[in-house]
């Protein structure tokens, strides 16, 4: 029962720092219990690569550790 409310501790903890993100006009890539990839649209950009016009982008991991702590770290670019 004590590792099932830490669990729901954790998503929680998780789920808060979303709603934040969120409010700030990010959006929520993927999400597991314990971790999301979040995103917020950048400005459109010129690329090289076939598909001309790409939209850079603010990729984030986003983690929440066995006590709850959140972090986060650039997550690798999209490639298409």
């Amino acid at each position: 029962m004590a590792s099932s409310a830490h669990e729901a501790g954790r998503q929680d903890a998780l789920t808060a720092f979303l709603e934040a993100r969120l409010d700030e006009g990010y959006l929520v890539e993927t999400r597991t219990n314990t971790q999301a990839i979040i995103v917020r649209p950048g400005k459109r950009m010129w690329s090289l690569s076939r598909f001309g016009r790409q939209e850079q982008s603010d990729r984030q991991v986003v983690e929440v550790d066995s006590v709850g702590k959140v972090t986060t770290s650039p997550a690798e670019p999209l490639r298409y």
